[in-house]
């Protein structure tokens, strides 16, 4: 599991670097609560050597400051890690590029923002983790405003700000949702599965390998698309939909595979088992 750095967080800096200590043990705090609830990573569009603690004091000169423990740095070290959103999630980057996504508080005083980190939590249906920069971070739901065309909707984000976050129910509750992913099986025999092939040259292929597939316990009907591409998985969809791609046959034939996938993650699983078995 992933968290992914609230980058609005990072301001404002703290007036010195004695302050930027304090608020750097806090963050540690929840991101050692964080990997003891599995966390591997946080991922954010920035380097550790460019983000921000004070003026003239980055995350790097932290982790050469001879008055911070060893204990501190090592739980942080190599665990920021970019980028948020991968270009090669095709589904993810294509919903990230055609929506925007803001971060706006009246109460707070703070302007509508672009805000990078959140949506990639959103988009990866995952939870952000702040620095503790003011009260705007200070609490474990953050609103996201998610804008496309003329339509625009608000959700609540869970947020990690300080290690009392996981003591949230609902948020604990979320993280529990976040561990293994629990895939389930389809209902139907898999000789009853409905597989609809067009009549081309690239019929016969395409049904061989939808026969085979079929046999998946997590797919539920199979038809060909439009072909072309060069991975076997082409593209993944939140509705349980997998693109997959014949990429040895004469015009890259493809299948469009309705599984029983509940959301992003859980298809994600079941994209990876048909590539492991039948690619």
């Amino acid at each position: 599991m992933e968290l992914f750095l609230n980058e609005l967080s990072i301001y404002p800096v703290s007036v010195d670097k004695y302050i930027a200590r304090d608020k750097m043990k806090s963050f540690i705090q929840s991101v050692a609560k964080a990997k003891n609830n599995g966390f591997k990573k946080i991922f954010s569009d920035k380097y550790t050597y460019e983000i921000e603690l004070a003026s003239n004091y980055s995350l790097k000169d932290w982790f050469i400051d001879k008055e911070v423990s060893h204990d501190l740095k090592n739980f942080l070290f190599d665990f920021i890690v970019p980028p948020y959103i991968n270009e090669n999630d095709e589904t993810i980057y294509s919903e990230y590029i055609n929506s925007g996504y803001f971060f706006e508080d009246e109460e707070h005083n703070y302007a509508k923002s672009s805000c990078i980190g959140l949506a990639a939590a959103h988009l990866y249906e995952s939870l952000t983790i702040s620095f503790s920069s003011g009260q705007v971070w200070q609490r474990n739901q953050l609103p996201l405003i998610i804008e496309k065309g003329s339509e625009s909707e608000t959700v609540l984000k869970f947020n990690l700000f300080n290690k009392e976050s996981f003591d949230d129910p609902s948020l604990s509750e979320f993280i529990e949702n976040l561990g293994e992913v629990e895939l389930i099986e389809a209902t139907i025999l898999p000789k009853d599965k409905a597989i609809h092939i067009a009549d081309h040259h690239g019929q016969n292929e395409l049904d061989t390998l939808s026969k085979r597939i079929r046999n998946s316990p997590y797919v539920v009907s199979i038809r060909s698309t439009n072909w072309g591409g060069k991975q076997f998985i082409r593209k993944v969809h939140n509705t349980g939909v997998i693109e997959i791609v014949l990429v040895n046959s004469q015009r890259e034939y493809a299948l469009l595979i309705q599984t029983t996938g509940r959301n992003y993650r859980e298809t994600k699983e079941i994209a990876n088992k048909l590539k492991d078995r039948y690619s």
